[in-house]
């Protein structure tokens, strides 16, 4: 296993920022994707890679429809390598 950090711009970086805007815990919020609230917003916290399965993670400490922590992973359905820039063993 490692933990992969996607480029910021990639097409996989963009996939899971996407799914995390439509995902249904920020329905309705005026920018679903940042989900602003007492200076904290969603946080891309890395991603795992095995064989040919990618999981991206996501937080947010306060989130406003809970007010509280929330983390969210996606698995990405497919997976480009040039949307790696670093790699670290586990």
């Amino acid at each position: 296993m490692e933990l992969v950090l996607l480029k910021i711009g990639s097409a996989e970086w963009e996939y899971a920022w996407e799914w995390l805007a439509n995902h249904p815990i920020n329905e309705g919020l005026e920018d679903p994707s940042t989900a602003t609230n007492e200076n904290e917003s969603w946080m891309y916290m890395g991603s795992y890679k095995q064989k040919d399965k990618v999981i991206s993670e996501f937080r947010h400490r306060n989130h406003p429809k809970i007010n509280g922590l929330s983390k969210l992973s996606v698995e990405h359905p497919s997976f480009n390598e040039e949307s790696i820039s670093k790699k670290f063993k586990l």
